[in-house]
């Protein structure tokens, strides 16, 4: 009897298991179908300047391509932010990854590009030639999804994401969130310094707040 029980008990696990992990894959595949597309915040700008919100949200465009690259994994996006008046003014890029880890979460890995220059245009055919030595990740600075009421939300663990300051180069912890809500995507990125004063964002509201123009 008591070895029917441990194999009832491991097959329930078992089951369990596989269903969180085809869970966590329905998430994910809703998520990859709805984060791409061509998003601004203009309206989060021209708010702060009405207000006279300081410092104000600099108005951005932000692009988010999904691209072939199995040196990456499955799911992989360029995601580059340009000035709302000047395309041809990059502000940043990254390359982004999602992947369903452990079978029960969904994790977004951040990547810096080797070359920016040579990426900057986003075309999906120019990344078919990425290869891993490309890329730099940004190790500890994973982000984890869960799927909410009104869309998805992501978080990393900031005390293991660490780089270096815009003002003085010192070693701050980074601190990244994303909500995705309709037709919203709001990024923070905050940096704290070693007695956890934030150093980085804007603190009335440290989310930049993009609405998608077209998918």
């Amino acid at each position: 009897m008591h070895t029917k029980l441990m194999v009832l008990t491991l097959a329930l696990l078992l089951s369990a298991c596989a269903n969180q992990q085809k869970l966590r894959q329905a998430e994910l595949d809703q998520l990859v179908a709805v984060l791409p597309g061509i998003y601004d915040n203009g309206a989060q700008a021209r708010a702060d300047a009405a207000s006279g919100v300081t410092p104000p949200h600099a108005a951005l465009n932000l692009l988010i391509t999904p691209f072939y690259a199995p040196a990456l994994g499955e799911h992989v996006f360029h995601v580059r932010e340009t000035a709302a008046d000047d395309a041809r003014r990059l502000i940043s890029q990254q390359i982004w990854t999602l992947a369903v880890v452990d079978k029960q979460r969904i994790v977004q890995s951040i990547h810096l590009l080797a070359e920016p220059e040579r990426w900057r245009t986003g075309n999906p055919e120019l990344f078919r030639s990425l290869m891993a030595r490309d890329v730099r990740p940004l190790s500890g600075c994973e982000l984890v999804w869960q799927k909410t009421a009104e869309g998805f939300s992501a978080a990393n663990q900031r005390a293991s994401c660490r780089a270096n300051s815009r003002v003085d180069d010192e070693v701050v912890t980074v601190e990244h969130r994303v909500e995705l809500r309709n037709d919203e995507l709001a990024i923070s990125e905050r940096h704290f310094d070693g007695a956890g004063r934030a150093v980085a964002g804007t603190e009335a509201d440290p989310y930049y707040r993009f609405v998608i123009r077209r998918r």
